[in-house]
């Protein structure tokens, strides 16, 4: 058998230890070419059949493998993507945004408490009563919003 010359499909086959119907699927992937005569180029169809081995070999072949290695790629740009984010302070740590938070909590709340002494030194005429009754709403509200499951 030389190189050069031109077989059928049994022949491609047997020679490359395949099904005839896999020779089928080889040429409607595009993987080997079949001429107008129906027969293979033997050179370029051992070629191309090894070349696709080599492939799957290498870890390059098959819909399964790329679906892989497209989302292990992704993850790899999201993870990327996060990790800049928090270098430009885009994103910050929860922990840093809680003690944030707790710290603004607890300014408003001793705002809130010192509201009824504030309020004696520029308003005179309120009288003790006033100033506990104004006391007393200021904690009950504090304390209402402390006991809400937000």
């Amino acid at each position: 058998m030389s190189i050069d010359q031109r077989i059928g499909i049994t022949q491609l086959s047997a020679l490359v230890g395949v099904s005839e119907n896999r020779i089928r699927q080889l040429c409607t992937a595009g993987t080997i070419e079949r001429g107008e005569d129906g027969q293979f180029d033997l050179r370029n169809s051992v070629r191309a059949y090894c070349g696709t081995l080599r492939e799957n070999a290498m870890g390059r072949g098959g819909p399964g493998l790329a679906a892989e290695r497209e989302r292990e790629a992704r993850a790899r740009a999201d993870k990327l993507e996060m990790q800049n984010a928090a270098a430009r302070r885009d994103l910050i740590p929860a922990s840093e945004v809680e003690m944030m938070w707790d710290k603004i909590c607890r300014l408003i709340r001793a705002r809130f408490l010192a509201m009824p002494a504030r309020l004696q030194q520029h308003l005179a005429h309120l009288t003790t009563h006033d100033l506990t009754l104004i006391d007393r709403e200021i904690r009950d509200a504090l304390k209402e919003l402390a006991d809400d499951d937000l």
